[in-house]
């Protein structure tokens, strides 16, 4: 496989993105409710009017990029503009954004420190933003710890935050790297790499993965390896949602369409995990290999799908970009919208799934 490496930039904001998008109006359902619905039968976009609209997820993703161009290789330069796309970024008033995260950015406009606002919490923030920095420095090994580091501490304090973050940081490195498909064997080293060896509980899942692809279990059966009921679907626990995401790429040799929609199908927080799917598959696969259709439905202002492929040039050429201001009127426009989509999703969910279908 040759490696474009645009094409592979592109593949983890446009995966993002998408998995995102698709991901957002399934969440908090579990998989007995989305199979009920019929909407694991036709994977398309269902937000609003058959059109898809993205998530804190990829907001996030685009704030690191801008942060990582910002900085220069300054690692506290990243850390003073991360934090201020934070603050300025929870004025416009996000749907849906994590109690953690939304408790870290008040402390920040309360005037904590950006090394100390964090909240102890091993939630999927961290976790949901952190694979750009891999394209940022492809192959630079400590620069991409430091930085995901201080992404995650940021808002969550909780060193599993930052093990888990970490393990997706240098997974998208490797994928973004590898010539071929890597191996189950390339993977599980790249996520055991140097301090994450005092953690117990992410030896155990690491070796649960490995045992996992050896024995060639079902999905399902592995979620409940680890933890997870597969009929509740999956937390927004790092511990959760990262392993179900690898063994998914793993077993299906991280191809978008399978990995994605499995991991949607499961349940719980939807959103981010199809958006951690896809960038990790968009990594390996590149923006060629997510169906043009997905990406087409995306429905997105002031900044769409023509912002995110700006910004993935930037970071190859790590060129000082800003797509976007960190904050204007037509972003608070947007997300009062984007809120009135969420409150007529919720209240659908209060109807018998016979009439919600005829919504989706």
């Amino acid at each position: 496989m040759k490696i474009d490496t645009l094409d592979r930039i592109e593949g983890i904001l446009l995966g993002t993105a998408v998995g995102d998008a698709l991901g957002l109006p399934m969440e908090c359902m579990t998989p007995s409710t989305i199979q009920t619905l019929g909407w694991a039968n036709e994977w398309k976009h269902r937000f609003v009017m058959h059109r898809g609209m993205w998530s804190d997820d990829t907001e996030h993703s685009i704030m690191i990029a801008q942060s990582l161009l910002a900085s220069q290789g300054c690692v506290e330069k990243f850390r003073c503009a991360f934090a201020w796309e934070l603050r300025w970024w929870l004025l416009g008033l996000p749907s849906g954004v994590g109690m953690a995260t939304a408790r870290a950015i008040i402390k920040l406009w309360l005037g904590y420190s950006a090394k100390t606002s964090g909240v102890y919490s091993a939630g999927n923030g961290p976790c949901m933003r952190t694979a750009i920095i891999a394209a940022y420095f492809p192959n630079d090994l400590s620069k991409r710890r430091s930085y995901t580091e201080v992404q995650a501490t940021i808002s969550h304090s909780d060193p599993k935050a930052t093990i888990a973050a970490t393990g997706l940081t240098e997974l998208t490195a490797l994928l973004l790297n590898s010539n071929s498909t890597p191996s189950a064997a390339e993977v599980l080293a790249t996520l055991a790499r140097d301090d994450t060896h005092h953690c117990e509980e992410w030896n155990s899942i690491c070796y649960a993965i490995e045992s996992a692809v050896s024995n060639r279990i079902e999905f399902s059966e592995f979620l409940t390896t680890i933890g997870i009921d597969p009929h509740k679907a999956i937390s927004g626990y790092a511990y959760h949602t990262v392993p179900a995401v690898i063994y998914s790429g793993l077993v299906h040799n991280w191809d978008f369409e399978s990995v994605v929609t499995e991991i949607i199908a499961a349940g719980g927080d939807t959103d981010t995990t199809a958006a951690i799917a896809g960038a990790l598959c968009g990594a390996h696969g590149g923006a060629s290999s997510i169906p043009h259709h997905w990406i087409a439905g995306i429905a997105e202002c002031p900044t769409g799908i023509s912002e995110l492929k700006c910004l993935a040039k930037a970071i190859q050429s790590q060129s000082p970009l800003m797509v976007r201001s960190r904050w204007y009127p037509a972003l608070l426009l947007r997300n009062v919208f984007f809120l009135a989509v969420v409150l007529k999703h919720s209240f659908t969910r209060l109807l018998p799934n016979a009439i919600r279908a005829r919504f989706s």
